[in-house]
């Protein structure tokens, strides 16, 4: 039977480095976000009129900005995922390590999860707090949205994870990055509304995660109607990824 405190172990070793490597964390976690809002939220925005999105005025730097908190999910949970899982799996042998303790596999690979989860969840709620700030989002939207970052970041972790599982050699995982996560950053309405795209597109789209995180988000920062079908893509996608990529990670490491 999972442990709940083990869990929460494995979880707090993860937060005692990131703790001891404070600055490079801050640098790789914030860094990033805060660019994309600079040039294209203050750059790009100064340039585009206001947008009307079901029939409510909205600036290009909320629009945008709205983007940014989902793509600051997808990146930071899919990469700390990927890259960092498959460090500590190949090379630190963390994983490994832990299991051999009273801590079994599947609390390692839960505290795993719930590590990414939460350290790309404190990034994304970094930048919508950036948003409330600096007037472009509703702080009562801010009160609602956490349920929705903390999903997203689950889905890409999980996603990261099974990448991390699946893949031979670090440089493996360039692979589903270039073909999976750039396009979905680019096609999933973070920097331009989805109508600008032919309908077959659009449809393609909506299959992707992040497109109905965009979506949630979008609508309870800036008092957009919600798109409630969103919210069922998003938890079907936990549902398939979580299992899977824990069962492909068991699979790599018990042989």
């Amino acid at each position: 039977m999972t442990s709940a405190k083990a869990i929460r172990l494995v979880w707090w070793r993860y937060f005692d480095v990131f703790r001891k490597n404070v600055g490079y964390s801050v640098v790789t976690t914030f860094v990033e976000p805060l660019l994309y809002l600079a040039s294209f939220g203050f750059g790009v925005g100064a340039l585009v009129p206001a947008l009307q999105l079901d029939g409510i005025s909205v600036t290009y730097r909320q629009f945008v900005l709205a983007g940014i908190v989902a793509q600051t999910v997808l990146f930071q949970a899919f990469f700390e995922a990927a890259y960092g899982g498959f460090v500590r799996m190949y090379y630190q042998r963390i994983f490994q390590a832990i299991a051999v303790t009273p801590i079994t596999l599947s609390e390692v690979l839960w505290g795993e999860l719930l590590w990414n989860t939460c350290k790309s969840g404190f990034a994304a709620a970094v930048v919508v707090l950036i948003g409330c700030t600096i007037g472009d989002f509703h702080w009562r939207g801010a009160l609602f949205i956490l349920p929705v970052i903390i999903l997203g970041a689950l889905v890409f972790a999980s996603m990261g994870l099974l990448v991390a599982a699946r893949s031979r050699s670090i440089d493996n995982i360039s692979f589903p990055q270039f073909l999976l996560v750039f396009p979905m950053f680019l096609f999933c309405g973070v920097f331009f509304p989805l109508e600008q795209l032919p309908s077959t597109i659009q449809s393609l789209v909506w299959v992707l995660p992040l497109t109905p995180l965009v979506s949630l988000i979008r609508s309870l920062m800036l008092g957009l109607p919600l798109f409630w079908p969103a919210w069922l893509i998003l938890i079907l996608w936990a549902a398939v990824l979580v299992p899977i990529a824990r069962r492909a990670m068991r699979a790599r490491l018990v042989k």
